[in-house]
């Protein structure tokens, strides 16, 4: 499903070029969740906008579905990912005066199909129809990460891209976000985890610990 061939990334900086990956070959099947695990710095948030096809690496090949994401247009690219990656971000990135619903109704809209009749459903599962027209600073950082997570999820799509999504919450929100993307695994989709700390170690299928843009497998 996703197949990185030696990738790397630098980035000029005022003090000289960072590499942030150095050289990975990793492979994700299809139906896997993978916990990225490192500290900060360690190239895990790179390594997913890479996945995405939002960030160009400096050298290797990035394959997902088998198709390669940099060998298309950045118009196909950007068609690629709405119709088969959801991505899930720490700061959540949701409208202000937008409520809820209409929100998570934005991810169909990018996708240019129409799954607005399945957001009413969406929340209640994850425990949000009750506040689907509130706006997001009426919400828990809890509330608004499970928005998110439906946000992505609306366009059915085949990848989970998650960047630190329980870095701003508290162990009981953390747990249930995960619960969440477990599963959507255990349906048959396949999800990618950035993480500084161990909350993903109990759902992952597979471990890898990535230092100085380098993975290792830990389980």
């Amino acid at each position: 499903m996703i197949v990185l061939g030696d990738v790397s990334k630098t980035y000029r900086t005022r003090a000289g070029q960072v590499k942030a990956l150095d050289g990975i070959g990793l492979e994700i099947p299809a139906g896997e969740f993978v916990a990225v695990r490192g500290p900060s710095g360690s190239g895990k948030t790179t390594l997913l906008m890479v996945i995405a096809g939002m960030l160009r690496p400096s050298a290797g090949t990035v394959a997902v579905g088998g198709q390669d994401v940099f060998a298309m247009s950045q118009q196909e690219r950007a068609r690629f990912r709405a119709r088969n990656i959801g991505f899930v971000f720490q700061m959540f990135h949701l409208v202000p005066y937008l409520n809820i619903a209409e929100n998570v109704r934005l991810a169909a809209r990018a996708d240019g199909t129409d799954h607005s009749s399945e957001v009413p459903q969406l929340l209640d599962r994850l425990g949000l129809a009750g506040r689907a027209t509130h706006k997001p600073a009426e919400l828990s950082a809890g509330e608004k990460q499970r928005t998110a997570i439906a946000r992505a999820l609306l366009n059915r799509p085949k990848i989970i891209l998650a960047d630190e999504p329980t870095g701003n919450l508290d162990p009981e929100n953390a747990g249930t976000v995960m619960k969440h993307l477990a599963d959507f695994q255990q349906a048959g989709g396949t999800v990618v985890v950035a993480t500084h700390g161990p909350a993903a170690d109990d759902f992952a299928t597979r471990v890898v610990s990535l230092r100085d843009g380098r993975p290792d497998e830990m389980k």
